[in-house]
């Protein structure tokens, strides 16, 4: 795909441009999810100090989960678009960003300090060992994503290995968030580490489909690792305005 099309990074781009070329209508599997989001929990679960660099950031708790081996039809469905099976709560987050085009990333909420979340630039010298085991360098023209200690995730480009999920955890967190392109193009290459997730990114992706990806994929934790929904915040700093079209 050429970089102004990141739209068909998923299946529902292509089925919106399939729709456009058959005259079908596009049919969307909404999954309503009725939470009121607090003002005063958002600042206690979430803090954004780099409003520049992460426009929006969402995060769901879920509780008690039972992380385990998925089920074959999300194994096969994984294997179909060429990605190996990790676990139940692993797979839906590649599975739902693979549908709808949002990049997601789940913590386990009890290894976070403080179970929360801070956004910020990471400090010089800051390091941080990835999911693929490597330890990572990070400088302060990188977006980190924090606990209340220490970085547990590179920005858009992947998460730690000690925050990752792992068979004993129990309580979830979820976060989908939108970051600036040109930051996570320049932390991907100063790195030497390109993802799925970076790829997306750096390309772009729809800042209006967070709620959205949240919720399918909370919907499937639910159905397929018995987890229970907790609070869920909404942290939108820099919002969105469409380009006028004269």
């Amino acid at each position: 795909l050429t970089s102004n099309r990141p739209d068909c990074l998923s299946h529902l781009g292509v089925a919106r441009e399939l729709g456009v070329s058959t005259g079908k209508p596009l049919k969307l599997s909404e999954t309503a999810l009725d939470e009121p989001v607090a003002a005063v929990l958002a600042e206690s679960l979430v803090k954004i100090d780099g409003p520049d660099l992460c426009h929006r950031f969402t995060a769901r708790i879920i509780r008690n989960v039972k992380v385990g081996p998925s089920p074959q039809w999300l194994v096969d469905r994984l294997e179909a678009i060429g990605e190996r099976s990790i676990n139940n709560v692993a797979d839906i987050t590649n599975y739902v960003m693979h549908e709808l085009g949002q990049p997601m990333h789940a913590f386990d909420l009890d290894k976070l300090a403080g179970n929360r979340i801070v956004v910020r630039r990471a400090r010089p010298g800051e390091t941080l060992t990835t999911l693929d085991e490597v330890e990572r360098k990070l400088d302060d023209s990188m977006l980190a994503i924090c606990d209340a200690e220490k970085a547990v995730s590179v920005a858009g480009v992947m998460g730690g290995l000690g925050s990752g999920i792992t068979d004993s955890t129990v309580n979830v967190l979820l976060e989908l968030a939108y970051f600036k392109r040109e930051n996570i193009r320049t932390t991907s290459r100063k790195l030497g580490l390109a993802s799925e997730a970076s790829y997306r990114f750096e390309r772009g992706v729809d800042i209006n489909n967070l709620i959205r990806a949240s919720n399918r994929a909370a919907a499937l934790i639910v159905e397929l690792a018995g987890g229970e929904l907790g609070e869920f915040v909404d942290v939108y700093p820099t919002p969105w305005t469409p380009n006028n079209v004269i």
